[in-house]
């Protein structure tokens, strides 16, 4: 009803679309616009993307699929597949199939390992390769426009939220991420949409042939996130989008996604130390990797504070003849009399990138022609306002309510992430008397302390569950196989996790209730078996799964295969 409403004033409203004009600075006073009709209706919108419990849908259909389906009603790109096409046992052998061939391009860590060590290998220049190899030169892709988006945290829900304001501008968007939570077609979108797994195998099984039937010795393809980005370019070239979001791999200097140089509009998220092993292991290092994604000419927005990467930044865009605007928060677009009501409904999927990605996508129209818009400009109407609450980006700060469990899903893994999934929880079970769990894992090599300091102080977990991202002691769904990191390899790593968080009980004199469990299905079987009354929908619990999205993949998964809880506790 409120996205109905909203898309009804915007059709009819004979105002202008600006509720406010300013110049490049962000402190302009807000003028009243008449659409204080709106805010009940906003008000009843589901700020944090609460699934809506439908008879007969598996939890991860509910995680993956909106609420309110927000479909671009200009275009049909005959992407969208039926509940019955998802379910298609052939489709999803084929598909499987397909997925199985392109983990053969992972590499497991020892190769990684060893090619860190090694000279860096001209990412970019072996991309381009690929992909005219694959038969898509350059220069064709080029012919797309291009969003490209880089930052430590934040950079996939600025993305989302911009491929969504977008698309309810009557723009035709691809959207090109990583990681995915549960299938490997969730990092390719077309119009908003998961791209078909039936046509994620046609194109797929096209490219990956050329390929092979082109490579110059045994090992000449492409690894997988190189092969992914490829791949998604075809589909955008394929499926004739206006716009594609794209965001980073990761850094952004040397990423696979930057090989295209025609892009316009920039986007610089938050800034912290990641993947110190390739980026560098300060600030400013990692913002001079972050910043490579400057092009000449280009604007480039962004919201990072921190003075010394803002220094990095504004040098990289003096040396490509670019302008860098420093966006206004995004509650200066909510100040208004008929809008600030409705600030304090917003989840931080809003809240902290919402600035950000408006000026990318007004930035994009204004670059092409479809309306003026001045850098900066602070404004909000209903079309603006729809995009933004439309916005599905499962996985961060998203809340699910399944058979007795009040799921608080956040792949989170960084300090900064961490920062903001804590304070979500925190305030989400502040007033709850109900059993509190944490589920937890962190893979890769970097440290994983700060963030059970951060989890630790969070509240008073009941009970602590550290566990692989293996949803069972069976191998894990072909979209969910990590070559990099085997099972025991996985098993090793949580216990060291939960040898740390030990540690961590007795320095601050609490008791440990944190446990190793083998798999999801094992850790959920202990919970539900702690907490019967949670099977019989007599109380709830509030689950907290966190650190990896991997790991969130897996607990999903592992909830879809345990069809009736109750029957664990009988056992």
């Amino acid at each position: 009803m409120a996205v109905c409403l909203l898309r009804y004033l915007v059709r009819h409203s004979s105002k202008p679309r600006s509720l406010v004009v300013s110049g490049a600075s962000s402190h302009g006073t807000m003028s009243t616009y008449s659409t204080v009709t709106t805010l009940s209706a906003v008000k009843t919108q589901r700020m944090q993307h609460m699934a809506v419990l439908r008879s007969g849908v598996g939890l991860a259909e509910r995680v993956l699929n909106p609420p309110l389906q927000s479909i671009n009603g200009n275009h049909g790109s005959g992407n969208i597949q039926s509940s019955s096409d998802n379910n298609n046992k052939d489709t999803d052998a084929a598909f499987e199939l397909a997925i199985k061939q392109l983990n053969s391009l992972q590499s497991n860590d020892a190769a990684i390992r060893n090619s860190m060590k090694n000279a860096r290998v001209d990412t970019k220049a072996d991309t381009i390769k690929y992909l005219e190899r694959s038969g898509l030169p350059l220069e064709t892709v080029e012919r797309l426009s291009f969003i490209h988006v880089a930052g430590t945290k934040g950079k996939g829900s600025t993305c989302a939220l911009t491929e969504s304001l977008l698309r309810h501008q009557g723009v035709r968007t691809g959207f090109f991420s990583s990681p995915h939570i549960l299938f490997t077609n969730e990092r390719i979108r077309i119009d908003g949409q998961l791209l078909a797994k039936d046509k994620f195998t046609e194109q797929f099984w096209k490219v990956y042939s050329r390929l092979w039937d082109r490579r110059e010795h045994d090992h000449d393809m492409p690894a997988y996130f190189k092969f992914l980005t490829i791949l998604g370019f075809h589909v955008f070239v394929a499926e004739n989008v206006d716009v594609v979001v794209l965001e980073v791999g990761i850094g952004g200097e040397h990423d696979c996604t930057n090989i295209v140089r025609n892009v316009r509009t920039v986007g610089i998220t938050s800034l912290g130390l990641e993947h110190t092993e390739l980026l560098g292991c300060t600030l400013p290092e990692i913002a001079w990797q972050k910043a490579g994604i400057i092009k000449t000419g280009s604007h480039v927005f962004t919201h990072v504070t921190q003075s010394e990467c803002l220094e990095v930044i504004r040098q990289r865009a003096k040396e490509n003849s670019a302008t860098l605007y420093e966006v206004p928060p995004t509650e200066d677009y909510f100040r208004s009399e008929a809008y600030a009501p409705i600030w304090q409904t917003f989840s931080n999927l809003i809240r902290l990138n919402g600035s950000l990605a408006i000026q990318l996508a007004e930035d994009w129209l204004s670059q092409s022609g479809k309306h003026q818009h001045t850098p900066n400009e602070v404004k909000m109407d209903p079309q603006l306002l729809d995009g933004l609450i439309s916005t599905h980006w499962p996985g961060r700060c998203q809340l699910v309510e399944w058979h007795g469990m009040r799921l608080h899903l956040d792949g989170a893994h960084t300090l900064e992430s961490m920062e903001v999934c804590t304070e979500w929880f925190e305030k989400s079970v502040r007033d709850s008397v109900n059993p509190k769990i944490l589920i937890f894992n962190r893979t890769g090599n970097s440290g994983f302390e700060p963030l059970l300091k951060l989890l630790h102080r969070t509240c008073a977990f009941d009970m602590v569950c550290f566990v692989p991202n293996l949803a069972t002691s069976t191998p894990n769904a072909p979209s969910q196989v990590m070559v990099r990191f085997s099972p025991e390899m996985q098993l090793d790593r949580a216990r060291i996790i939960a040898s740390a968080w030990s540690d961590l009980c007795a320095t601050e004199q609490q008791k440990d209730v944190g446990q190793v469990y083998n798999t999801l299905i094992d850790a959920f079987t202990a919970i539900w078996q702690r907490f019967p009354q949670a099977t019989d929908h007599d109380g709830q619990l509030e689950v907290l799964v966190t650190g990896s999205i991997h790991l969130l993949g897996a607990a999903i998964s592992a909830l879809d295969l345990i069809e009736d809880p109750k029957s664990r506790t009988d056992k």
